[in-house]
């Protein structure tokens, strides 16, 4: 692993453990068994090692201050293949991050609306019948279900051909092919298979840089090991 990707790696294992901190880390031995601990647990025991405890409890008071365990983790896994695909793998077994709620008293397009009656308020009441001024409300519904069906359709096709691309683009490599068949087929061809093996298993996300990276360490590790079986460990 090249330092660009290593400290790329550290980021992204900060990032989405902050959130997580410091309930996993005051959960106490043996804690709970889920991917945030997994995690935190890659973070403390290496930094334990590398004799960084202090470091670990200034991380776990102010988790955005991390600028030094984040160095400390890039060092580790640019040093330590193994260690950086483990990182990799438990990232990608976190749960995906949910989107913001939208605030009370506003619509889901954001229109402030009036708490007692639930009704736009400003501008918008223009295009409520009966609304102050006795204005005609603007019929703008069916042109913007029209774009929306039109829009998804042009999505739709992009989405098709990509993925029939990537099928087209997998050369001979199926999820029964070893690590050492993958090792010598070209770049595009081990992007374009993964991406086909992971579609097959109802798992997204494969083809992403922290994934093919673990990918390339765990096939170091094992040559004769299934491209399939790799792919399937990160089902989370």
């Amino acid at each position: 692993m090249t330092p660009s990707e290593a400290s790329t790696l550290a980021a992204a294992v900060l990032d989405r453990l902050a959130p997580h901190l410091p309930e996993v880390a005051s959960a106490g031995e043996p804690g709970p068994t889920g991917p945030e601990r997994r995690l935190y647990d890659l973070v403390a025991e290496r930094l334990r090692t590398l004799d960084e405890s202090e470091a670990l409890a200034d991380l776990v008071r102010e988790p955005r201050n991390n600028s030094l365990v984040k160095r400390l983790l890039s060092t580790a896994a640019a040093e330590d293949p193994g260690y950086a695909a483990e990182l990799g793998a438990a990232v990608e077994a976190l749960p995906a991050e949910a989107g913001a709620p939208v605030p009370a008293n506003r619509t889901a397009a954001g229109t402030a609306t009036r708490p007692e009656t639930g009704e736009p308020v400003g501008a918008a009441a223009d295009a409520v019948p009966g609304s102050a001024g006795g204005r005609r409300p603007r019929r703008y519904g069916p042109w913007i279900a029209l774009g929306a069906v039109v829009l998804l359709l042009v999505v739709g096709g992009l989405v098709v051909r990509a993925v029939l691309d990537g099928l087209t683009d997998a050369g001979g490599l199926t999820a029964d092919s070893t690590c050492r068949e993958y090792q010598q087929a070209p770049p595009e061809e081990r992007v374009a298979a993964i991406r086909q093996i992971g579609l097959a298993k109802g798992i997204s996300g494969v083809d992403s840089p922290l994934v093919m990276t673990a990918v390339d360490q765990l096939c170091d590790a094992s040559p004769s090991a299934r491209i399939g079986d790799l792919v399937a460990r990160f089902d989370g």
